[in-house]
């Protein structure tokens, strides 16, 4: 956290944070007499006397939100006798409140509805005062008020100000942040569960990660607990969402999302679950061609620009949240099935780890005392039902008092977290700047479940959570291939692929006609084919050398290969597959050299695609190979 203001800056964030004073009422007496709230409800008065408006309710407070506007705070007891509040903003009290009303009675208060009725009670609520004030916010998750820093949940606010702060959501019950069980039974059940087997302590360590995202400066993202059906992945996700939550009868599993709706519908979803954890199970259900732009969107954090009625910018949906998904398939997969290429920025912000523990068991390492994995997850379920949503508050709360007795507590954090990819990427100095990036969000999570275990809410031993930690992210790495760029890997991986499904449709047959090339080799000449090649990308020659290697090289024109790398930066692309000996190069070392390919009347430049890309040593893959 950075240092308090001294000084003159100390006066000027004082006097900002003060709760204002009520100016004089601009409303004359006389009208305010008009209408009257009684014991047993709201009255007007006329010359017949005072005559009911409606059931008894209360002004609380008056507010203002995050954006500036003005509103109410509004308690009444519904038909049923249980108390009610919500907060109506002043642009509702317009004309007959009719909206507001429409609320009013869905939320179980009686009223009339005729005229000088409906008149009397918007005439009171736009002449009513309080000298109370609440701060209103539309999300969870920290919040500044004033000078102070607080954790807002459903309920509860975690910290201390001095004005009263409302969570007022404009999405309903999208995240259950309700509680089950001490925090003692879910550290004896759930956590107990967890230790020893890496995917279930990285799974409910990346629960605490969440509530880290501001205070450490890490972005948004998420991991994909990638695996085949039956594994366990949707019990570790369970597991994980008890940090948090979940409702009576459905345990920890109300608080899981699925991954089938839109994108806007996600967007509302991830800002009820901001800095907390958004689970997202089964990704196959998402839709293919929105996946790629739902990780963006979750990552950053930003909801779409959107107009209001009258045409004018409606503010965008901010939030920050750490989201942990299960699939059988991944973010490569899921975009295969759209046809479309997956951006490295994807790839970063929506990291893919292996559900398989390696060891026989799915998920688990360790079975506790359980005859099979089964039985594990069945008790690890139960334990999710019964227990839920105490260990992400009390994380928060120890996080607060942290805040409170060192002031660099923020520091602290980002300074743990670097030491910890220090140690990781040790052995890789020429780590990009795409690794370093997953390598941090690993490093959250690690640092996360350590601070967890040390305020002594999961019972785990020091240093299981980094470990867990370690093992994904070398598992991650190990996957990936390279330490390097993606858009490199991609560049190769995506013409291997263009060539391998497209070698005979889109590439033109060069026929035999021997002649001399080079030393040591043969080229069996163009000779134009009866075969119709539609889209064609290029041409592929057969070449036979000497030592009997034989094998396609393949010619792609401009178009061809940029059609074969759509989605990645053209000039960088072929810079990768230039140095990686891909290309052949002419003597001026272009990257495209001068051929005279069948049916084309003198040379035309053209991209010489080595056969090596396919796989072979040297420029050759076997004998006979593609015959």
């Amino acid at each position: 956290m950075s240092k308090r203001p001294h000084g003159a800056n100390a006066v000027r964030s004082a006097i900002q944070a003060a709760e204002p004073v009520p100016p004089p009422s601009p409303v004359p007496d006389e009208v305010r007499r008009k209408v009257v709230m009684l014991e047993n409800g709201l009255h007007r008065r006329t010359g017949e006397g005072v005559l009911w408006v409606s059931a008894p309710f209360s002004i609380d407070a008056e507010t203002i939100d995050e954006d500036g506007r003005f509103g109410l705070l509004l308690s009444w007891v519904d038909r049923l006798g249980a108390r009610r509040e919500e907060v109506f903003g002043r642009e509702l009290f317009a004309g007959e409140c009719g909206e507001l009303r429409n609320r009013l009675a869905a939320g179980g208060l009686t009223m009339l509805a005729d005229q000088q009725s409906r008149q009397a009670f918007a005439a009171y609520l736009n002449t009513v005062e309080t000298r109370a004030r609440a701060r209103v916010v539309s999300r969870c998750g920290w919040h500044h008020i004033g000078l102070e820093r607080v954790f807002v949940l459903p309920g509860q606010v975690i910290g201390t100000t001095r004005q009263r702060v409302i969570l007022q959501s404009a999405v309903r019950n999208q995240a259950p942040f309700s509680s089950a069980g001490t925090l003692e039974e879910w550290r004896i059940s759930v956590a107990a569960l967890a230790a020893g087997n890496s995917r279930l302590v990285f799974s409910v360590s990346c629960a605490f990660a969440g509530a880290l995202l501001e205070l450490s400066g890490a972005d948004g993202g998420g991991f994909n607990l990638k695996g085949q059906a039956q594994t366990g992945k949707t019990t570790t996700l369970r597991a994980a969402a008890s940090v948090w939550g979940g409702a009576p009868g459905f345990g920890a599993g109300a608080f899981v999302r699925s991954w089938r709706t839109t994108s806007n519908g996600l967007e509302s979803v991830a800002a009820a679950h901001a800095d907390a954890l958004l689970c997202l199970d089964e990704m196959s259900e998402a839709a293919a061609r929105e996946i790629g732009e739902v990780a963006y969107l979750l990552a950053n954090g930003q909801g779409k620009s959107r107009a209001n009625r009258d045409g004018t910018a409606r503010g965008q949906t901010r939030f920050r949240v750490l989201f942990l998904s299960t699939g059988e398939v991944g973010l490569a997969d899921k975009s295969a099935e759209a046809k479309m290429a997956v951006k490295a920025g994807q790839e970063v912000r929506l990291v893919d780890v292996s559900a398989d523990a390696g060891v026989g068991l799915g998920i688990f390492e360790q079975l506790h005392d359980e005859p099979d994995p089964a039985s594990l997850g069945a008790a690890l379920g139960r334990a999710a039902r019964r227990c839920y949503g105490t260990a992400g508050p009390a994380f928060v709360r120890s996080v607060v008092d942290g805040l409170a007795a060192d002031p660099e507590y923020p520091a602290r954090l980002a300074e743990r977290m670097d030491g910890v990819i220090s140690d990781w990427l040790r052995p890789y100095p020429d780590a990009t700047g795409q690794v370093r990036s997953v390598a941090r969000r690993f490093a959250l999570v690690a640092v996360a479940g350590e601070l967890a275990s040390e305020a002594g809410i999961t019972g785990w031993t020091g240093g299981e959570a980094e470990d867990a930690a370690a093992r994904l992210f070398r598992s991650w790495l190990a996957a990936r291939g390279t330490t390097g760029a993606r858009e490199d890997v991609q560049a190769v991986d995506q013409l291997r692929a263009f060539i391998v499904a497209h070698g005979i449709s889109r590439f033109e047959r060069w026929e035999k006609d021997k002649r001399p090339h080079g030393e040591g080799e043969t080229v069996l000449e163009a000779q134009p084919t009866e075969r119709l090649v539609q889209n064609r990308a290029g041409w592929r020659r057969w070449i036979e050398e000497d030592s009997g290697v034989a094998y396609w090289r393949y010619f792609l024109t401009r178009e061809g290969l940029a059609d074969a790398l759509a989605g990645l930066d053209f000039r960088a692309a072929v810079k990768v597959l230039a140095e990686a000996g891909y290309l052949v190069r002419d003597p001026e070392g272009k990257n495209t050299v001068p051929r005279r390919p069948p049916g084309v009347q003198g040379n035309m430049r053209l991209y010489e695609v080595k056969a090596t890309i396919l796989g072979a040593g040297g420029d050759g893959l076997a004998d006979g190979a593609g015959a």
